[in-house]
C-alpha cells in the first residue's frame, strides 16, 4: 500500500475534454458529459475527508487545453493529478495510464488506485499502462489518467448510462485516493461506500448541521434542538432566517412564518461570488444540510461555495451558473 502523510493533500481533478471537444461519442453518450459528472461527485466526496483540498480543471462544459490543465495544477501546487476519461476504439474494460518515465510515487499510487477502481466496476482489466499523454508529461506532481469503459461498446455503454454505475466509478476513484493518501473521514459524514454519495436525506446526523442549527438559534432565536439532524424544523427555521434578512436588507415586508411561498420567492435577490453576510451563511448551511460541502461557514461566497452550488444545481437539473437565485433557493428549500 502506498501512503503519504501530509498536513494538507491537494487533489487536482481533471474531467477529460469539454466545450467544443466532446471527446469520444457513442451509443447516445458524450465523453465530456460523463467525465464532468464523475469528477464533480469525486470532488464532493473527497471534501468529506480531513485535510483535503480539491480543484477541477473545469466545473462546466467549457474547453480547456491540455497544457492549461497541467499549468493550473502546477501553479496551484497540487499533490496529485487525476484525469478522468471514457475510452473508445472497439475494446471493452478499464485501464489506467501514468507517464512513460514515472516517479516511484507515481508507480505506487497507480498500484493502489487501479485495483480500487477496478474492484467496483466489474469490467475487464486492461491493465496498468504508461503513455506520453500531455497531462501526464507536463504535470509536476504524480499523475494518473483513468479510462472507465468504452463508450462505443454496447455493454460498457449500457453501464455508463446508469447512475448506479457512475456512482461505482466515483466510489472506486475515491476509495483508491483514500487508501493511497491515508485520508481520514471527517466526523458526521457518510462513508465512501454509500451508493448515493452526493445527497444527504433528512434524518442523517451531521456536525455541520449542528453548527448551522446553533447559529440559527443564536442569530434568530429559533429554539431548535441542536441535534445535527436536518428535518422540517430546521428547514422552517432557515426560511424564517431568510425572510428576516430579506426584510432587513431589502424592506421586503414579509411575514416571518417559515413558509416558502410566492411572496418570499418574489422577494429573493440573486446571490453570487463575492457576496458576504447572513444570507450567504444561510446558503452555506442549507448546502451542508443537503450534502454539498462549501468547506466552511464564513458568510463569504467564494470558490468553494460556488463549486458546491454548481454541483447542487447540476443534480437538481438547474442552470449551472453558480448563482443562487429564485429557482435555486426553491430547490434548496423544497
Amino acid at each position: 500500500m502506498a501512503s503519504e502523510v501530509m498536513n494538507m493533500v491537494k487533489f487536482f481533478i481533471d474531467p477529460g475534454h469539454g466545450g467544443s471537444d466532446s471527446g469520444a461519442v457513442g451509443n447516445g453518450l458524450r465523453e465530456k458529459d460523463l467525465t464532468l459528472a464523475i469528477a464533480l461527485k469525486i470532488r464532493n466526496l473527497l471534501l468529506n475527508y480531513e485535510n483535503t483540498e480539491v480543484r477541477l480543471s473545469r466545473v462546466n462544459d467549457i474547453f480547456v487545453s491540455l497544457s492549461e490543465r497541467a499549468r493550473l495544477a502546477n501553479s496551484w501546487g497540487a499533490n496529485y493529478f487525476l484525469s478522468i476519461h471514457i475510452n473508445s476504439g472497439g475494446g471493452t474494460g478499464f485501464e489506467t495510464f501514468i507517464y512513460n518515465s514515472p516517479s516511484s510515487a507515481t508507480l505506487s499510487y497507480q498500484n493502489v488506485i487501479h485495483p480500487a477502481i477496478l474492484s467496483q466496476l466489474g469490467l475487464r482489466d486492461r491493465g496498468k499502462k504508461r503513455a506520453n499523454f500531455a497531462v501526464l508529461r507536463e504535470t509536476n506532481m504524480p499523475a494518473i489518467l483513468t479510462e472507465n469503459g468504452f463508450i462505443d461498446h454496447a455493454d460498457d455503454a449500457n453501464k455508463l448510462k446508469t447512475t448506479a454505475f457512475l456512482n461505482k466509478v466515483v466510489t472506486g476513484h475515491v476509495a483508491g485516493l483514500i487508501k493511497a493518501f491515508a485520508l481520514k473521514q471527517k466526523s458526521g459524514t457518510q462513508p465512501v461506500s454509500t451508493p448515493k454519495p452526493v445527497t444527504r436525506p433528512s434524518g442523517i446526523v451531521s456536525k455541520p448541521v449542528s453548527v448551522f442549527q446553533q447559529w440559527l438559534n443564536e442569530k434568530y432565536k429559533t429554539s431548535l434542538v441542536v441535534d445535527g439532524i436536518y428535518g422540517e424544523k430546521t428547514k422552517t427555521a432557515a426560511i424564517k432566517a431568510l425572510q428576516t434578512e430579506l426584510n432587513k436588507q431589502y424592506n421586503a415586508r414579509l411575514v416571518v412564518d417559515g413558509v416558502w411561498g410566492s411572496k418570499t420567492k418574489a422577494a429573493i435577490r440573486s446571490v453570487g461570488k463575492g457576496a458576504r453576510g447572513n444570507i450567504v451563511f444561510i446558503i452555506q448551511g442549507l448546502l451542508y444540510c443537503l450534502g454539498y460541502s462549501p468547506q466552511g461557514f464564513d458568510g463569504v461566497f467564494g470558490d468553494n461555495t460556488g463549486f458546491a452550488v454548481k454541483a447542487f444545481q447540476k443534480d437538481r437539473k438547474l442552470s449551472q451558473d453558480g448563482i443562487v437565485g429564485k429557482n435555486t433557493f426553491e430547490k434548496l428549500l423544497s
